[in-house]
């Protein structure tokens, strides 16, 4: 196998910062592709196999807000404007998709598809460890590319083990488990270079399910005594998406490495909505329709906002009348956030049901369009009124 070009190592941390902010991107860009597949399944099918995608969402929640924390401790608060790292110049972390990461040139294009073996494939391959990965030999690589996600935190953890000493981290911004409602497993805070090193491990082991002192190493068992609430065995997003493509689970003495051997897990692709998505070039179609995807993309636009403005360490002001006086309240924008995944969820499969007037036998797809400023987000409420009055845009 022809071994991908690996970047040199990050130089200072003014580098690990900008790394780190598309490290926060870099989960996020994961979550409408792996949802999108989650909210085409149809009500009462594939059950197990929306369990499995709905738990690696809810871990890749986690896995952000650990980048998050990490970020903060070093004094850098995430953001959404766009990050220059290296020759890769203005990257926006929170991408249009179809999407190719420029930074981790081996998972290809993010493309938002309903449950699909096309879509599973894409899953596996975002997921895939580097060590013993046969299937990445004919992936693109660069100066500035790694070649999968776990390389990538492994060039962040060099740098941090290499470049940071604990005067480097102070405890601000820090998201606790506290304030992660109903999430997977347990944020870590950061406040010195060994809680730093461990929050970005864990992303990895989650993922690939091979922490990089592991790469040489016999491989690790797939199943550990660590669970959800409801009993779900936690190894990696890998080894999961493994058993959906393959069609059944591991036993328990496997490891991520072979093919899983054990008992059925059978997958209906014909029990899914046939979604297409169609990309938003400055217009939405006119009618009912344009309308849904235009308030779908507002109230992603929402929850992004709301996570961002949770990962600064700030409240969110709401205004609103009551009894003819504008009453100011703040709230917690990460427990708003945790409110917008379940309205983003009724929209989204709302979208799925409703037939695409240009190709009738199939159905809206999401955008998971973020409208970044003010303005495209006036935009794309004019849009709606235009729309729901019948008018011309």
């Amino acid at each position: 196998m022809t071994t991908p070009q690996i970047p040199d190592p990050i130089k200072d941390i003014t580098e690990l910062k900008a790394a780190l902010q598309l490290a926060v991107g870099l989960e996020l860009s994961t979550i409408p592709v792996y949802l999108t597949a989650l909210y085409s399944i149809k009500d009462g099918h594939n059950a197990d196999a929306a369990q499995t995608i709905r738990s690696v969402v809810m871990e890749e929640m986690l896995h952000m807000t650990l980048a998050a924390n990490v970020l903060n401790a070093l004094g850098q608060p995430p953001s959404t404007s766009p990050v220059t790292f290296r020759s890769h110049q203005d990257v926006k972390p929170v991408p249009e998709y179809p999407h190719n990461n420029p930074l981790v040139s081996g998972i290809g294009d993010l493309a938002l598809l309903p449950l699909t073996p096309e879509a599973v494939s894409s899953f596996v391959k975002i997921e895939h460890p580097f060590h013993g990965a046969a299937s990445l030999r004919g992936i693109r690589s660069g100066k500035d590319s790694y070649p999968t996600i776990g390389l990538f935190y492994e060039a962040i953890t060099t740098a941090l083990d290499t470049l940071c000493t604990d005067d480097d981290f102070t405890p601000t911004n820090q998201v606790p488990s506290t304030r992660y409602y109903g999430g997977a497993g347990q944020v870590i805070e950061v406040s010195t270079k060994e809680h730093a090193l461990a929050a970005i491990h864990k992303i990895i082991d989650e993922g690939e399910g091979l922490p990089p002192d592991q790469l040489e190493k016999e491989a690790k068992k797939v199943t550990t005594e660590d669970k959800l609430n409801n009993g779900w065995q936690m190894y990696s997003h890998y080894a999961r998406f493994r058993e959906i493509q393959v069609g059944r689970r591991f036993r328990s003495d496997q490891k991520a490495e072979e093919p899983p051997m054990g008992s059925l897990l059978l997958v209906d692709y014909d029990a899914v909505h046939p979604a297409v998505y169609v990309q938003r070039n400055g217009d939405a179609p006119g009618g009912p329709e344009g309308v849904a995807l235009n308030q779908f993309d507002l109230a992603y636009t929402r929850l992004v906002d709301d996570l961002y403005l949770a990962f600064s360490g700030k409240k969110k002001k709401i205004e609103y009348r009551r009894n003819g006086e504008t009453v100011v309240d703040y709230k917690d924008p990460l427990l708003l956030a945790v409110h917008g995944m379940w309205a983003l969820k009724e929209k989204a499969v709302a979208l799925m049901r409703t037939p695409d007037p240009a190709h009738p036998a199939r159905r809206l797809c999401p955008r998971f369009h973020y409208a970044a400023t003010a303005d495209e987000q006036k935009k794309l409420k004019k849009e709606i009124e235009l729309m729901r009055t019948g008018a011309s845009t």
